[in-house]
């Protein structure tokens, strides 16, 4: 990138570090260490929850930074375009072996410039620190900058990953870690990359025991059943529906969550998403391999088919089912080992990318379409 590029860039992120970060942070109640604007080019790791961490990391860097993003932002709204056009974050394709966006990374660094990237790739789902490559600790070695670890607490619930709204509770960030280019020389792999996990580990639970924050909202449960698919009672799929503050099954099961993010039952029992969601896994391994030919689920979506370079092949209307080992998109089959990856970007975007095909699909569905279910599936029928 040019530098006049880069010149109007900052122009841009100071502005903006001055009005909207400073907005966003005061709407979350957030409170951050500041990042030291002495370190020259950074190589900066933060845990992900909210879909303005980028934001918050600004509000707290005086250094210009550059970000990694998915490149479905490309079509995900006008802010979006707005901030891809104005930011010129480094793209990543998720499902892609990520060579590309390392080459970027490292041409970067090499400018002089300071990258933010979310190495989960995913804000969570159930609440903890999701998983991170294991090359990440060679990655960041390998790069020759800076590198910052940081931690944001609170995001979890700030914005949950199946709701539409922000809940007014309270955020914060600190520097877990800054290493040096000579310091990580002298480092193995093996010790950065333990470096990198434990400093961006959070468990929003474990916090709420440690600390109990009240995440206010009029609908604390509302579209939880784009996360949560498996009643706990009956062990039906696609039978939860959630209202306002509670999450209710048509077998008569009902869960209401509290201002701390607890669901509470009609014996006044309380569980946590983290439990609930591991649970439906283990629920969807033995549906699984009791359905022989017959479909787990289905759903009525929209699918674009995409090019490698993001171009639009085809938009329509389809049936999406999950069987044993294959979906089936209307009349088309993908067996399970044709699959390379199943992700989902914002709360329910399903991406899916086939092997030997230029070709991806995305799948977007009603506002309580469930895409999890789909991402576990293949992890239970791939693993």
């Amino acid at each position: 990138m040019e530098s006049n590029t880069y010149l109007s860039y900052d122009r841009y992120y100071h502005l903006v570090r001055k009005t909207i970060c400073r907005y966003i942070a005061g709407k979350v109640n957030f409170e951050g260490e500041t990042i030291p604007d002495d370190l020259g080019p950074m190589f900066i790791l933060c845990n992900h929850n909210t879909d303005f961490d980028f934001l918050l990391l600004s509000s707290v860097s005086k250094t210009p930074l550059d970000f990694v993003a998915t490149e479905t932002m490309l079509r995900m709204g006008t802010v979006s375009k707005i901030s891809a056009k104005k930011f010129k974050p480094i793209l990543h394709d998720k499902g892609s072996s990520g060579t590309g966006t390392l080459k970027q990374i490292v041409s970067r660094i090499k400018d002089g410039r300071s990258v933010l990237l979310f190495p989960e790739g995913n804000r969570s789902f159930d609440g903890k620190t999701g998983d991170v490559s294991a090359s990440l600790g060679k990655t960041a070695k390998m790069i020759g900058a800076t590198l910052v670890v940081y931690r944001l607490n609170g995001g979890y619930f700030t914005t949950p990953r199946w709701g539409r709204e922000i809940r007014k509770g309270r955020m914060s960030g600190k520097v877990a870690a800054i290493v040096t280019p000579e310091e990580l020389s002298a480092m193995s792999a093996q010790d950065i990359q333990s470096l990198i996990k434990n400093g961006l580990m959070t468990d929003a639970y474990e916090e709420q025991k440690e600390n109990p924050v009240l995440f206010k909202s009029n609908v604390r449960a509302e579209y939880l059943e784009s996360l949560l698919f498996i009643c706990p009672k009956c062990q039906k799929t696609g039978t939860l529906t959630s209202r306002k503050d509670e999450l209710t099954c048509s077998c008569g099961y009902r869960l209401t969550m509290d201002e701390y993010g607890y669901l509470c039952d009609e014996y006044n029992k309380k569980h946590t998403i983290t439990e609930l969601f591991d649970d439906q896994k283990m629920y969807l391994t033995k549906i699984k391999d009791n359905t022989l030919d017959r479909s787990i689920w289905s759903d009525n979506v929209q699918l674009i088919k995409l090019k490698r370079d993001h171009s639009i092949v085809s938009e329509e209307a389809v049936n999406l089912s999950a069987f044993k080992d294959h979906l089936m998109i209307n009349n088309e089959k993908l067996p399970i080992d044709h699959i390379v990856s199943i992700d989902i970007v914002q709360r329910n975007r399903l991406i899916i990318h086939v092997d030997n095909s230029d070709v991806r699909y995305e799948f977007t569905g009603e506002n309580a379409f469930n895409a999890v279910k789909y991402r576990i599936w293949f992890q239970i029928s791939s693993s």
